[in-house]
């Protein structure tokens, strides 16, 4: 509508510039330009075409004389241009838009903070505003999709559930978890941050980027500020949302009719009799999926208080979250405050801490996706009311045909709850010696304090499900971490020179102490019963203490000159007390150089480009792998042991070794290099990033497995036995325009990477993913991408007894004698004429080509709307529940239409194998028939706000309100048979579906307020 509006405009203008200025009348055309609601002073307002033009003032107002026909151009320094018609207006307000690439921004790199254009390393950014547009709970399923070369898988759609990140991918087999910083508190942990309390998160995805984090940052560090005050004035803001969550993908699952039909027709094809004789009669039974699933309510609201000084800043939230399960028995809730000040004592002397304080409760309900999905449609979830009497309130449930306990009857005698506290924060005092020269000593601590707290009633369904005695159970785990960092900053500007070098030491500590207590036989269920000091028998005690240590020395140099090539260095030097002395230390160095092309002088006359960098760095980090190496692995250590001795069978306290240390073990090292390239264009309304890089890690510690001689009770030792390469490319690509009132940013982030493992202990393949029905699952081997899925080869279906006789080897013997019709072909793939272990292959792969996250957000007027979509592509899949749900055998459920899709005669189908609960043919073997295209497209987010003007604002007292809808996980679009394709897994085990927590997708409504 605007082009047509604006179409007489334009052949009028073309009119009078043919018929000269006789036509034009001048007015005076007077208005305001802002960014983000504040004014904007000093931007320029041109007449198009022509040198005529004003500056905005304090306030961001201008005055110009200007015709009907004339266009104004808005135009600031590191802002999109934007062009207006001006028509028959006299009054014109504009918002500009920042450039993508605001080169003057500045990211936080670790112990400092660089502007982005001096960086030189692989460093993505996104800010907290972007953030907090999903309506989630936690700051990892905040990310998917917003950064290049940042992988989120989910864990599941359980409350207080966070997601898993990788940072380009895998580096090791053992744990690929980044390094968090939350206001310069180096974590394992950020489960308790509230989305609404981030400012921006930057990610360091090279080594010569995180090299200056040491041993925790081989897996990539992502550096999380929480908001800061900046605004002389007090500002409150209110932000709250409540939405609806349902299951976003529901099983089709056979009802009590198609059940009983499936299990006929298996028993007939294996010679049986009818097992139902009516199975119409059963109608749709019972649908333990609905049994255990429900629509729920969310909730989250936030409460800030900021205001910034000459000499004092202070910002402070609190938070409260509470969230329902989608499944039964899963609730969450959670309260967050937070308090940041910064006090300048004088010139020289700056005092602050950032503190962050939280306390959820997770309510652990069973495990019932799995259970859900092949319990039987023919059994009611309870007795009939004349067969309760005298049982129990948890014995009043049916038992059931298979070896599946009752689902309601587990969630109604499930009692299980967690409680966790978490303090965490620092204090800093930042002393300026010298002009240039600082010092800053900071002291961080983690503390957390979580109670675990279950309860297991006595009761009786059937044999193999039932509770003679009751128990109880409390855990206690306490954790305190420590960090004591002292640096010196000097920065130095020579002319055109400029040094900036940092030193350091620091100190780290940490203490993990654990107590468990469980006790049997209490008098009775009642609630007030539920604790220890009630049992009367059957008490066990358990506890341990953890101890870490490690001292680091740090050294980094930034240099610059012109602000065209740009140099940067750091060495990390870290003492583990994981590694024996010989080997207690390493030396990590990293060096990246950049080159901004764009600052020559030989392009300044190349207008359409803004930014023309080339970046390359190199390093090596230390990986000490803390989180899965036993403390005690450098040591063989001695505990107590009970023997049998003598005629009388005496029981005996001994000692026996516990393990078998490693007096060799060192440090693990990945080595990264990295090139990249980072483009602006078009007045940076176009703005690229990309890069390439290859991680290789030496010496990579991992269990190794010992001979079964040197005694029981431990089968491995940590060894530096292996080394893993991966390779890669990141892509990050936004563009920005804005036309009149239409505001609009498009954002496309794309990642790929290829893992390999090059050395294994002693060559020893690594198998993984127990299966109770296809055994294990995946495959690392030398030489190839880690977890792969390796199974059988199927090739069709045998539709006649002449195709069974013809699949055989040359000598003639036919390879699947218990084959009938209808029964799979597996190939015979080293053609001895027999299926074994040696006919598998590698049959699927679930490391996706790449994975993607694409933005696009418009605004216009008051109104703004916001859509994200994430994916992956490429990556193969495992439903684990298929051997199941689609064999038809055993007496479990089954999808659907298994019914139907099975064969049943000749040419019925070539690709689902006839029912059978005998299958001598072993049909449902590991094969690739269970592997499926992993691919999907998700429209993870999509938002639609309004923002009140400025006159009902006012009126209302507030500074800002805006009002939006919003939903998440809205479709997705896959092949896959499963609830979600988007899982995590670890290195050697990924991409199977065990049955996992499903996905929630949320409707919500929700205001921003300021006031």
């Amino acid at each position: 509508m605007k082009l047509i509006k604006t179409f007489p405009s334009l052949i009028l203008s073309i009119f009078l510039l043919i018929g000269g200025s006789i036509f034009a009348q001048e007015k005076q055309i007077t208005g305001t330009v802002s960014s983000s609601g504040e004014p904007m002073p000093g931007v320029t307002v041109l007449l198009k075409g022509t040198s005529k033009g004003v500056v905005t003032d304090f306030d961001g107002n201008f005055s110009i004389s200007a015709n009907n026909t004339d266009t104004l151009v808005f135009s600031y320094i590191g802002f999109l241009s934007q062009e207006v018609i001006i028509g028959n207006a006299s009054t014109i307000n504009v918002s500009l838009l920042e450039s993508t690439e605001e080169l003057n921004e500045v990211v936080l790199i670790g112990y400092g903070s660089i502007k982005k254009k001096d960086l030189t390393s692989a460093i993505s950014t996104v800010k907290g505003d972007e953030l907090s547009k999903r309506v989630v709970s936690n700051i990892q399923d905040a990310l998917s999709g917003q950064l290049p070369g940042v992988q989120v898988s989910s864990n599941g759609g359980k409350p207080g559930a966070s997601s898993t990140i990788t940072i380009r991918g895998i580096s090791t087999l053992g744990d690929n978890t980044p390094l968090y910083v939350v206001d310069d508190v180096p974590l394992d942990d950020i489960n308790f941050l509230s989305p609404q309390d981030i400012e921006s998160v930057q990610v360091l995805k090279d080594a010569s980027a995180s090299a200056i984090f040491g041993s925790r940052a081989s897996n990539g560090v992502v550096i999380i500020r929480t908001k800061q005050a900046k605004t002389n004035k007090v500002i409150v803001s209110f932000d709250a949302y409540t939405g609806i969550q349902s299951v976003a993908k529901n099983p089709n699952l056979a009802s009590a009719t198609e059940y009983a039909n499936i299990l006929n027709a298996a028993s007939l094809n294996d010679g049986g009799n009818l097992i139902y004789s009516d199975p119409e009669s059963l109608g749709n039974g019972t649908n333990w999926w609905n049994e255990i699933t429900q629509s729920t309510a969310i909730y989250n609201a936030n409460l800030s208080i900021a205001k910034a000084t000459e000499d004092i800043k202070i910002s402070s939230s609190i938070s409260y979250q509470d969230q329902e399960g989608i499944v039964k028995g899963s609730d969450f809730n959670r309260v967050t405050a937070r308090l940041n000040t910064e006090y300048k004592l004088s010139d020289k002397i700056t005092i602050g801490e950032n503190f962050t304080f939280a306390n959820s409760k997770t309510e652990n309900g069973p495990d019932l996706v799995w259970n859900a999905h092949r319990l039987e449609p023919v059994t009611s979830p309870y007795l009939a009311t004349y067969e309760r009497e005298g049982l129990n309130e948890y014995s009043i449930f049916s038992p059931t045909i298979t070896d599946v306990p009752n689902a309601i009857g587990q969630l109604a005698r499930t009692y299980n709850d967690t409680e966790y506290s978490r303090a965490v924060g620092n204090f800093y005092v930042n002393l300026e010696v010298l002009n240039g020269l600082s010092f800053k000593s900071q002291f961080s601590i983690y503390y957390s304090a979580w109670e675990n707290n279950w309860f297991s009633p006595d009761y009786y369904i059937e044999e193999n499900d039932k509770l003679e005695v009751n128990a109880v159970g409390r855990t206690h785990n306490n954790k305190l971490n420590t960090t004591w960092n002292n640096t010196v900053n000097y920065n130095k500007e020579i002319g055109n020179h400029s040094f900036n070098l940092l030193g350091g030491v620091i100190l780290e500590s940490q203490t993990e102490k654990t107590l468990s207590g469980t006790g049997e036989n209490i008098p009775s269920n009642h609630p007030d019963l539920r604790y220890l000091d009630a049992a009367t028998e059957g008490f066990i005690t358990t506890g341990n203490n953890e101890k870490y240590s490690l001292i680091s020395y740090i050294g980094r140099g930034n240099y610059s000159y012109k602000s065209k090539y740009l140099l940067t260095a750091t060495v990390r030097a870290d003492g583990s007390s994981i590694f024996p002395n010989g080997n207690k230390w390493g030396i990590f160095p990293s060096v990246s150089g950049a080159w901004v092309a764009s600052n020559e002088d030989f392009m300044q006359d190349i207008s359409w480009i803004n930014l023309l960098k080339t970046r390359v760095g190199w390093g090596q980090i230390g990986n000490d792998n803390r989180n899965s190496i036993p403390a005690n692995a450098k040591l063989t250590t001695i505990g107590d042991e009970y023997y049998t001795l003598g005629d009388n069978q005496d029981i005996v306290l001994g000692t026996a070794p516990e393990n078998v240390g490693n007096p060799s073990i060192q440090w693990e090292t990945v080595e990264d290099l990295n090139f990249g390239i980072d483009l602006g264009l078009f007045n940076n309304s176009l703005n690229l990033n990309f890069d390439v890089y290859k991680r290789t890690t030496h010496d990579m510690l991992m269990a190794k497995s010992i001979p079964a001689y040197l005694g029981s009770g431990y089968d491995s030792q940590w060894a530096n036995v292996g080394s893993f390469e991966t390779k890669g490319f990141d892509l990050g690509i936004t563009y920005k325009k804005q036309i009149n009132k239409l505001k609009s940013s498009f954002t496309l982030n794309l990642s790929s990477y290829n893992a390999k493992v090059v050395e294994l202990a002693d060559g020893e393949a690594i198998w993984s993913g127990n299966h109770q029905r296809l055994n294990s699952l995946t495959y690392t081997a030398e030489g190839q991408t880690p977890g792969l899925f390796y199974g059988f080869v199927t090739d069709g279906i045998f539709q006649n007894q002449t195709e069974i006789n013809s699949h055989s080897d040359n000598s003639g013997n036919i390879i699947q004698p218990y084959a009938q019709p209808g029964d799979f072909r597996f190939k015979d793939l080293n053609g001895d004429g027999t299926l074994d272990d040696d006919d598998r292959e590698v049959i699927g792969d679930p490391t996706p080509d790449f994975s993607f996250g694409f933005n696009m957000q418009f605004n216009y007027d008051n109104f703004d709307l916001s859509a994200l979509f994430t994916g992956k592509y490429g990556n193969d899949m495992l439903n684990a529940l298929n051997p199941y749900l689609m064999s038809g055998s055993g007496t479990y459920n089954s999808y659907a239409g298994l019914l139907d899709k099975a064969w049943s005669g000749e040419g019925s189908t070539n690709s689902q194998p006839r029912l059978s609960n005998d299958d001598p043919n072993q049909n449902f073997r590991y094969s690739d028939y269970y592997i499926e295209d992993g691919s999907f497209i998700r429209l993870t987010n999509l938002q639609l706000g309004y923002t009140l003007n400025d006159n009902i604002i006012k009126s209302l007292g507030f500074t800002r309100a805006r009002i939006y809808m919003s939903g998440e996980n809205l479709f997705t679009l896959t092949s896959f048979s499963g609830l979600d394709p988007d899982i995590s897994g670890s290195a050697t085990e990924s991409g199977i579906d065990w049955g996992h927590y499903p996905l929630p997708k949320t409707f919500n409504i929700g205001v921003n307020l300021s006031f």
